[in-house]
């Protein structure tokens, strides 16, 4: 395999590294580009942004010479700020990351007419399991995210060309695929078949020999889990049993006044049903830290879900307004309030990790090892926690089966199996 021309970096969400891939692949495809970095930026908070800039300023210093370009929600929202920027050398808005004719003046030719079709052949070739975006944008509008100003509303891929991708990606080795999108509980409304995301994944398990493939799914909306999902999520072995929940906070008066669309009883609910009807699942939830409105109670409601719902891999954020946005023009709490309150669930999040991890030692698991290093193979469970393994014997993708959990640290599960 051609060792990639094309450096990167990534901030943001898991959807950002899907389409980092797609970026880097394509230009890889190009003939004559020369030196590229992309900077795939983030803008879901004001200090997100801020990072963007600052790191793409930090790239133009220290690759003198290089073909700089910037994308991603930062990007977007700022687009004078990127395109002015001395050192820049294009910026390629979201909606056009895929376009090929959007990497036509980094042909050293500029006859973008002399390039094929972009074969694909090396998208996360160095990479253990693959993404798969099959949906874009946003139409819900909580009052913080700017996500709709900055990818729009929702879309959906068709079914036919995620069956294609998937087809692709099981053909070049790949055991585990993450279904991923913006809001991918809302697939299918804007298409003209009456399909929704459950009947893709049903469809796909069904239609797919593969046995060993494993499907994991991104951050879910828990507004728009139905008995529908659940059935299948919790009846089918190859959906992995790991759900992140975009939960962001555990107060009913919080939520709503971010919009979400679900209450914290619903949350309780979900996660029991799941838990009952699938041996360990594990969850992860996003939550937002010091809210405009929300008192120290409402807080500590949030805290006490993570405990009730059994939440136990945590990604927090202090809220910083985000300009335009309507969060943005409401009253704000002080910012060390939001800062001291991100501080408080970070620590609940490290301890509920540390204690999933050492309730789980003297049981059985398997995961997929993503990558192998002086006689240590290093990856995730089925349901998404770290593990390592004293063997050589595994390669990346490789499937690791019965293994034993002998132990567990800070960073993660120690594992043994008959063939160490």
């Amino acid at each position: 395999m051609q060792e990639s021309r094309v450096k990167t970096i990534t901030l943001g969400c898991r959807f950002n590294f899907y389409e980092t891939e797609v970026m880097k692949e394509i230009i890889d495809g190009l003939p004559g580009t020369g030196n590229i970095v992309i900077i795939n930026t983030c803008a879901v908070t004001r200090e997100a942004e801020r990072q963007s800039k600052q790191i793409v300023r930090k790239m133009i210093r220290e690759n003198e010479g290089a073909k700089i370009i910037v994308t991603g929600c930062a990007s977007q929202t700022d687009i004078d700020y990127f395109t002015n920027l001395d050192g820049v050398f294009k910026v390629i808005p979201n909606d056009l990351k895929d376009n090929l004719r959007e990497y036509g003046e980094l042909i050293d030719n500029d006859d973008i007419s002399s390039v094929g079709k972009v074969s694909r052949s090396n998208l996360f070739a160095d990479r253990a399991r693959a993404f798969l975006q099959i949906q874009n944008g946003c139409d819900h509008f909580c009052t913080y995210c700017i996500v709709p100003f900055t990818r729009g509303r929702s879309r959906s891929l068709p079914f036919q060309q995620i069956a294609e991708k998937i087809e692709y990606f099981v053909d070049h080795g790949f055991k585990e695929i993450v279904l991923s999108g913006i809001d991918i509980m809302s697939y299918g409304a804007d298409l003209p078949e009456h399909i929704d995301l459950s009947d893709v994944i049903d469809t796909l398990l069904d239609i797919t020999s593969v046995s060993q493939l494993r499907l994991r799914l991104s951050s879910i909306d828990p507004a728009a889990i139905d008995a529908k999902f659940t059935r299948i999520i919790t009846s089918e072995p190859r959906i992995l049993p790991h759900f992140h929940l975009s939960i962001q906070s555990g107060d009913d008066h919080v939520l709503k006044t971010m919009r979400r669309r679900h209450t914290r009883e619903r949350v309780l609910e979900i996660c029991n049903s799941i838990r009952e009807g699938r041996k360990g699942v594990v969850f992860g939830a996003d939550f937002i830290a010091g809210f405009p409105s929300e008192t120290e109670e409402m807080f500590e409601n949030t805290l006490r879900l993570i405990d009730d719902a059994g939440i136990s891999l945590i990604h927090s954020f202090p809220y910083s307004p985000r300009p335009g946005t309507i969060a943005a023009d409401m009253i704000q709490l002080p910012r060390h309030t939001a800062i001291e309150r991100a501080a408080k669930l970070r620590a609940k999040a490290q301890d509920v990790r540390e204690k999933l991890y050492r309730s789980l030692v003297g049981t059985k698991t398997s995961g997929l090892v993503e990558k192998s290093e002086e006689g240590i193979s290093y990856g995730k469970t089925d349901n998404f926690l770290p593990f390592r393994l004293v063997s050589d014997r595994y390669n990346p993708r490789d499937i690791a089966e019965d293994l034993t959990i002998i132990d567990a640290d800070a960073d993660g599960l120690v594992t043994e199996n008959i063939y160490t």
